[in-house]
């Protein structure tokens, strides 16, 4: 059965320090690379996915899955687009969520973009913020990119981008599901194992080959300690192919 309910949070919130794990922002030293690097993030520093879902006309009821665990990082770039691929502990399974989620601070320039009230410290200059999905397939409703089904026909990634406006809470949507008026489709990847993968071209960035730009990504599942945002990577300076 289908599940289409809406999302109490992308994944739950530890309240006791400690609960929580994962690179504290600003902790470690920028990753710099050419063409791509790799980072590894240890095991069980996530919270679980909840949905609020109901039967029929019933009540509805926190449902928890296990989160999506990171263990291996990878961000890649070929000269049209930067791949983002994500290995994880165990396989997608019945919940689609946010694998990981990035900022793009394409001119390294802290004056241009916006400062992001989560990690003032990173979030500074950014102008673009994207998200790698784990998306369930469904033979009736298509690709699904939330919620939860206790028996997909399959799994997808995708990478979602917005561009941030004069301030942080303003974005455009440049690339999502279901593509509509402006806003183009991304490219499906289909789901093998542990292993969640997609790419954004360079097009949709506004960047080209030979530019360095910075990387912020996070652990979505990682969630927050104390109303700090965990799973921060340290910070990525990578000039592309």
């Amino acid at each position: 059965m289908i599940r289409l309910d809406r999302v109490v949070r992308a994944c739950a919130v530890a309240v006791m320090l400690g609960q929580g794990s994962g690179l504290a922002a600003g902790q470690s030293a920028p990753i710099v690379g050419t063409g791509s690097v790799e980072l590894a993030d240890p095991a069980g520093d996530v919270q679980p996915i909840v949905y609020l879902e109901s039967v029929g006309s019933g009540p509805e009821k926190e449902v928890k899955y296990p989160g999506l665990d990171v263990l291996k990082l990878v961000v890649a770039s070929d000269g049209t687009v930067l791949s983002f691929s994500a290995t994880l502990k165990a396989p997608p399974a019945q919940a689609a969520n946010e694998v990981l989620e990035f900022y793009v601070d394409a001119d390294r320039n802290p004056k241009t973009g916006i400062t992001h009230p989560d990690n003032p410290k990173q979030l500074t200059g950014v102008e673009l913020y994207g998200t790698l999905e784990s998306c369930l397939e469904h033979a009736t409703f298509g690709t699904l990119c939330s919620g939860a089904e206790s028996r997909p026909a399959g799994h997808s990634a995708v990478v979602t981008l917005e561009k941030f406006g004069a301030e942080w809470m303003y974005k455009d949507t440049l690339l999502s599901m279901p593509a509509s008026g402006t806003v183009k489709e991304p490219k499906k990847v289909s789901i093998s194992g542990a292993v969640v993968q997609a790419s954004v071209p360079y097009s949709a960035l506004g960047v080209k080959p030979g530019q360095t730009i910075r990387l912020i990504v996070r652990e979505a599942c990682a969630g927050k300690v104390g109303g700090v945002t965990q799973g921060y990577f340290p910070e990525i300076v990578l000039t592309l192919k």
